[in-house]
């Protein structure tokens, strides 16, 4: 079955279909260049996922995936968390958001965050949600040229996510948990 994968971050169905390709199933996750705009203003990454799949869904009428996830630093009250693509501002950049995570980090002794994403998906009357969770910390400074957002500081297992390779990295992602677990139910129900 193909399902839209509802992102405009070429980064996050680069990473979300290769573990849908990988996994051997016969759910292909594909990409829409020009997708709707869904405004995220729930209360948690669960709401606007499910938000984006209701919405994405009713629009193009097939099944839909869509993705919601967030950096939670402990010290910061789970901050950046739903705003992690835009703590710096509405249109940050990646490296904007790392240097006011950084510095708001600067003086704090605890560094402990985890990546969460939830998955949820939607065809017009079914309704599946998944999660997962990535514990780290949270880096001096950034380290590693590879992946994207905060990748370069979040560090797991004496790694950042940036110093890893894209193959290593979804053999541990958030996204991969959240994705093997969806894929384990659509594999059942549908």
């Amino acid at each position: 079955m193909d399902i839209l994968l509802a992102t405009k971050n070429v980064n996050k169905h680069k990473e979300i279909s290769k573990i849908f390709n990988d996994s051997g199933n016969f759910h292909k996750a594909i990409y829409k260049e020009d997708l709707i705009e869904v405004i995220e203003d729930k209360n948690t990454i669960l709401e606007n996922a499910q938000k984006k799949a209701f919405e994405i869904y009713n629009h193009y009428q097939i099944p839909v995936i869509s993705d919601d996830s967030g950096l939670f630093v402990n010290s910061l009250n789970g901050m950046p968390g739903l705003r992690s693509k835009r703590y710096a501002g509405e249109n940050a950049s990646d490296i904007e958001n790392i240097e006011k995570l950084l510095t708001n980090l600067s003086e704090k002794k605890d560094r402990s965050a985890h990546f969460q994403t939830v998955l949820s998906f939607y065809d017009g009357k079914t309704e599946i949600t998944t999660e997962g969770i990535l514990e780290g910390v949270i880096t001096q400074k950034p380290r590693g040229i590879n992946g994207f957002g905060y990748d370069s500081i979040f560090e797991y297992d004496s790694k950042t996510l940036a110093e890893l390779t894209s193959v290593e990295k979804n053999n541990i992602s958030h996204r991969k948990i959240a994705a093997n677990k969806m894929i384990g139910i659509l594999n059942e129900k549908i």
